[in-house]
């Protein structure tokens, strides 16, 4: 067996972060895709997101939403992105939600699957998942 032939090994664990926040099938019609059809009428799309952060420590202690992510926000900004890019891949659709996110969000690692439902006839449906972080050093120099 080659290299080649081996299956990919799942990413590393990085240290930091160690809670998650979890968004589970948020659903919304947009217009998704490179058929002409696509083009002119909305369409369903699923989506599943983890936000990873340092620590619910602080939230725990205060019970203040400032103090941890609102999924609340992070799920009116993922439909915006979506809704006004008109995307015609999805990979490019997931590519730019996780890239806002850990921009302006205080997460460090955003994994997102988006799902086209009616996408195939023969399938429950289709789509991609990604993972996106914020570097390491980006997150080693917060704190200097």
């Amino acid at each position: 067996m080659t290299d080649a032939d081996q299956p990919l090994a799942p990413p590393l664990p990085t240290t930091l972060p160690t809670d998650r926040i979890l968004v589970q099938g948020l659903e919304f019609e947009t217009i998704i895709g490179i058929l002409p059809i696509e083009r002119e009428t909305p369409q369903p799309l699923r989506v599943d997101l983890v936000l990873e952060v340092e620590s619910f420590r602080q939230a725990v202690i205060s019970e203040h939403i400032d103090q941890t992510v609102d999924y609340a926000a992070v799920s009116r900004r993922v439909i915006e992105i979506v809704r006004e890019g008109r995307f015609q891949l999805v990979e490019t659709l997931a590519e730019r939600c996780c890239q806002a996110l850990l921009a302006e969000f205080p997460v460090h690692r955003v994994t997102m699957r988006a799902i086209k439902p009616h996408a195939l006839a023969e399938a429950a449906g289709v789509g991609v998942e990604i993972t996106r972080e914020i570097a390491s050093e980006a997150v080693a120099g917060e704190g200097a």
